[in-house]
């Protein structure tokens, strides 16, 4: 087992004996189940790095064009499994800590594991999520930073940290940013739509936000509906002009085409339901071919 993994079992150690606290004061409360679920989480994920486990899957961002800013990112989603590999569900694992004051922790512990895998990885691009609040949180920084550097340089390798969640005091951690930014990571933000947080998010992250990245409910909405995807792609132009944005939630390569004729300035589309890259890039020549 590498000095790294060492290093990230010690945190899961430290966050599974704090949090096993609130578990125990919250025994017939409503909030028993999310916090066991979130404990039960974190010992899967012990478990998984101690048998060298993967626990993140890679969902391709597809390039829909040529002039791209990087061929083949893609997102690295937690994928958790108990000790009878049964999957367990991400979002409830990681609200569990975020509703109960544990953002950061969570988020460092999550940042490693992905370093750690990525480290081991073929993949070279990929993008990671972490809320707003973790960039604001000293030892987050840090150790992100320092763990990318002791990754070393690497001409290929690219990293996107996706920012998730509003911060009324995004302001506060611009500096932070342009450390971050200083040492090769870019940002995306995720899950835009047309709600007061995401104009909050793109009106502050002007001049950060390398990605903006559409929500699925926005991209899958009929043509016309208010807050649709006109509307959101008008507001991304005037407010991030520039920025590669990438559509969330895309069903089919014939979906993606459809997107790509509507809004050819929009750089790539992702979607659990969409195929390997090799497949994908076969299925969007056809269906280019056939337009």
């Amino acid at each position: 087992m590498s000095e790294t993994d060492v290093e990230l079992l010690r945190r899961i150690e430290r966050l599974i004996a704090e949090f096993k606290g609130l578990v125990d004061d919250a025994v017939g409360t409503p909030a028993e189940a999310a916090l066991t679920y979130g404990l039960r989480s974190l010992a899967a994920l012990a478990n998984m790095i101690m048998l060298d486990m993967d626990i993140f899957c890679v969902e391709p961002w597809h390039a829909l064009r040529r002039d791209v800013p990087l061929p083949v990112p893609g997102e690295m989603l937690l994928r958790l499994k108990d000790y009878k590999g049964r999957p367990l569900t991400p979002y409830s694992a990681i609200m569990a800590f975020y509703e109960h004051g544990y953002t950061a922790q969570i988020d460092t512990i999550l940042f490693l594991a992905a370093m750690n895998q990525l480290a081991k990885s073929e993949e070279k691009q990929v993008s990671i999520n972490v809320s707003s609040r973790s960039l604001r949180d000293p030892d987050f920084v840090r150790t992100a930073l320092d763990r990318v550097e002791q990754m070393g340089p690497d001409t290929g390798r690219r990293i996107i940290i996706e920012i998730h969640e509003s911060s009324p005091t995004v302001s506060m951690v611009k500096r932070v940013l342009e450390l971050f930014h200083d040492a090769g990571i870019s940002f995306a933000l995720d899950d835009v739509g047309l709600s007061m947080d995401d104009v909050i998010r793109l009106s502050e992250f002007g001049g950060v936000a390398d990605y903006v990245k559409i929500d699925r409910n926005t991209v899958c909405a009929e043509p016309g509906t208010p807050g649709g995807l006109e509307e959101v792609m008008d507001f991304i132009r005037s407010a991030l002009p520039g920025t590669a944005v990438v559509a969330e939630g895309v069903r089919t390569a014939g979906h993606a085409l459809e997107i790509h004729r509507n809004f050819p300035e929009i750089a790539y589309v992702q979607g659990m339901h969409l195929p390997d890259r090799g497949h994908f890039k076969a299925m969007w020549e056809e269906a280019a071919a056939g337009r």
